[in-house]
């Protein structure tokens, strides 16, 4: 183990474009589902639900937390309708697997996605034996990342010390509140150029597997 995370003793993960890739089918579909809600529910045609999709998870995070402000809706119906996907489609990584495998510690999945199918997801990606936890976005009330009181709820509900935590993210800013508590941060960029230093992104990698493959000595088989 790389020694610059020797003192971790908790590692966590967030779920979409960090443990799996959500780009290649995911999203896509989700994009889809979540467009057809919102026009389904605000009667506005599906260009325009898209706008209103997209503004929404600017100003709230999510658009989930848009439709509840702004339309009252109920967030069970949201989450069941647009994560009602065939995440079969989605291949497990053996890397990620066996390297995960190896972190000493626990691990705790922390994510703007239901827990239910944050279970299923890395139940289909053959590591949810790997986890100690997930925290969805049902347990932060429903504020997602980087709202700063879902972060004091996680580490309250997982009893983590930010301190011995490492957190994993492909979204940049929801690192920030992370650091600001303590925790040792790593982003995730993706094909994104990662761009200057920034003091609340202390580590950075283009996805998982090369962070792992790189500071991890893979689990014996």
């Amino acid at each position: 183990m790389d020694p610059r995370f020797s003192h971790i003793d908790t590692w966590v993960f967030d779920l979409d474009n960090t443990l799996y890739d959500a780009d290649a089918y995911i999203f896509v579909e989700m994009g889809k589902r979540m467009n057809g809600f919102v026009a389904r529910t605000l009667d506005i045609p599906l260009d325009h639900a898209d706008t209103v999709r997209r503004d929404f998870y600017r100003k709230y995070g999510t658009t989930l937390r848009g439709l509840m402000t702004e339309h009252g809706v109920h967030p069970d119906d949201f989450l069941n309708d647009v994560h009602d996907l065939d995440i079969t489609r989605v291949p497990p990584c053996a890397v990620t697997r066996d390297h995960i495998a190896a972190l000493p510690g626990r691990r705790v999945v922390f994510t703007n996605a239901p827990r239910g199918f944050a279970r299923d997801m890395t139940a289909q990606l053959g590591i949810d034996h790997l986890f100690d936890g997930i925290f969805g976005i049902e347990d932060g009330n429903y504020w997602p990342k980087p709202h700063e009181e879902t972060y004091h709820a996680f580490l309250k509900e997982h009893d983590v010390d930010p301190a011995r935590a490492c957190m994993f993210e492909d979204t940049a800013k929801n690192l920030r509140p992370a650091r600001t508590l303590g925790m040792t941060t790593v982003w995730l960029h993706g094909e994104q150029e990662p761009g200057e230093d920034v003091p609340h992104i202390q580590h950075k990698a283009e996805r998982l597997p090369d962070w792992l493959k790189i500071h991890v000595r893979p689990a014996t088989k």
